[in-house]
């Protein structure tokens, strides 16, 4: 998935669109909730690439199959100590902010290749979409990331304006969030399906302004990663149809 197949190039466009979301997420200036709203982006990603190729997955499988994301962003009370920390000291803190977005946009990305491909693989079968998390994760092992993220490093720095404006739009959709969940605990509702509803009817509303906002970018990252060595993406491609033909004598 580089951008020469043109029946690719939605597929593509999806899990670029979606990496720059989930690395943009990180600049939204709310404690804890630009985490939420990363966790949500990467749900939406793997719902996305599969509707795409007309897989059917449950809530609970989309979750499953969202799991580099329960990697990507560390969990625990350190991470909450570390976003009190952040929130009191966040322009000290904004170098590392940024280093880590854009190594969430990289990991992203490659959650998103193999995603794509897996969803295009014939024999996938959602009720193996856990044996399908480890395998992604045993396939990406020792792949050299850097190569990618060097792609994502480059044009983080050179769109700036454009991705700190995305993380205000961003930050619109996770205020309503807190607020609304704030309400709804308050009288004993069901906070979390509710809440994360309104902030995918927002996601949806602003869709095509993100688009719009992202297109230069992406196209440009597209281009970027598009020059790298077509047997990196080979090599990926290979560890993750080893594993699944593992799965299958297994």
């Amino acid at each position: 998935m580089r951008g020469e197949d043109s029946g690719k190039a939605r597929p593509i466009f999806t899990v670029l669109y979606h990496s720059l979301l989930i690395g943009a997420a990180l600049f939204v200036p709310v404690p804890l909730l630009d985490e939420k709203m990363a966790i949500f982006l990467w749900k939406h990603m793997v719902s996305d690439l599969a509707k795409s190729h007309h897989r059917n997955l449950t809530k609970q499988q989309v979750i499953a199959l969202s799991y580099q994301s329960r990697f990507a962003l560390s969990e625990g009370c350190l991470v909450v100590l570390g976003q009190l920390l952040k929130a009191i000291f966040r322009t000290v803190f904004f170098f590392l902010e940024w280093r880590k977005a854009i190594n969430l946009a990289t990991e992203a990305y490659y959650s998103g290749y193999l995603l794509d491909e897996l969803f295009a693989y014939e024999a996938f079968d959602p009720a193996k979409v856990d044996q399908y998390a480890i395998a992604m994760q045993k396939a990406k092992q020792g792949v050299n990331t850097k190569l990618v993220q060097g792609v994502f490093r480059s044009h983080f720095r050179s769109s700036k304006g454009v991705l700190l404006s995305l993380g205000k739009w961003l930050s619109s959709i996770t205020v309503g969030y807190a607020k609304d969940s704030w309400a709804r605990r308050r009288k004993k509702k069901n906070a979390e399906g509710a809440t994360e509803e309104q902030m995918e009817n927002f996601f949806e509303m602003h869709k095509s302004r993100f688009q719009t906002l992202l297109q230069e970018l992406i196209t440009s990252v597209q281009t970027g990663i598009g020059a790298l060595p077509k047997e990196h993406f080979d090599e990926l491609r290979n560890r993750l149809f080893e594993e699944l033909r593992r799965l299958e004598t297994t």
